[in-house]
């Protein structure tokens, strides 16, 4: 009887620990950075275009087109990279090796989204049609993130989720509202997301 006491009780402390260092490592204050730089990207998209339809920077001029997908590039990269480097650096200190094959599994999850993405994105700036430019974005984001968050938990599949369900509903519904859909998904839904992510790893860490 004791022996099994024991047993479930290291048990319990295996799966606090678990449950402390995956929250570690979710990314709670890149999530928030990554939110403040899409609303940022979208208050100066609405600057350039004067309209909450992505597809009104085909009315702008050559250059400032691209300056316009210099912009949101920029703000891409540097927010992935970003993510990057605060999640590694959260491995390590939780001793835990950021290319991990979960870390892997996930990112491998992921880029299929992204690639598709990307892909979509051309086609529709080639075929001067960005009017749903912002839904498939947050759908194929979605995918990714829900994708990813099955070797993780709960709480990314959650967001994967609700990016899926804003993205369907702004392309049935709300497509010419691109501007807004990016500021309240990319933007504040990436804020709640890493607010929630750092109050539950503080938590954890006090268990």
């Amino acid at each position: 009887m004791e022996r099994d006491v024991a047993q479930a009780r290291m048990r319990e402390v295996q799966r606090i620990m678990e449950r402390t260092t995956l929250y570690t490592l979710l990314p709670g204050t890149p999530a928030v950075i990554g939110g403040v730089m899409a609303l940022a990207g979208c208050v100066a998209s609405y600057a350039m275009i004067k309209s909450l339809d992505f597809a009104d920077v085909l009315a702008l001029s050559f250059e400032a087109q691209i300056g316009f997908c210099i912009m949101w590039t920029v703000i891409g990269v540097v927010a992935v990279t970003q993510e990057i480097l605060l999640t590694a650096r959260a491995a390590r200190l939780a001793g835990v090796s950021p290319t991990a094959r979960p870390a892997r599994f996930a990112a491998f999850s992921l880029s299929p989204s992204v690639a598709v993405a990307m892909i979509l994105t051309a086609v529709f700036l080639h075929d001067g049609n960005m009017h749903y430019i912002a839904p498939v974005w947050m759908m194929c984001y979605g995918t990714g993130v829900y994708a990813a968050g099955l070797f993780s938990l709960r709480l990314p599949r959650l967001l994967g989720l609700a990016f899926i369900a804003m993205g369907a509903v702004g392309l049935l519904l709300l497509p010419q509202y691109g501007v807004l859909l990016a500021a309240v998904s990319f933007g504040l839904l990436h804020i709640v997301f890493g607010v929630v992510v750092l109050a539950r790893s503080r938590q954890s860490s006090l268990i």
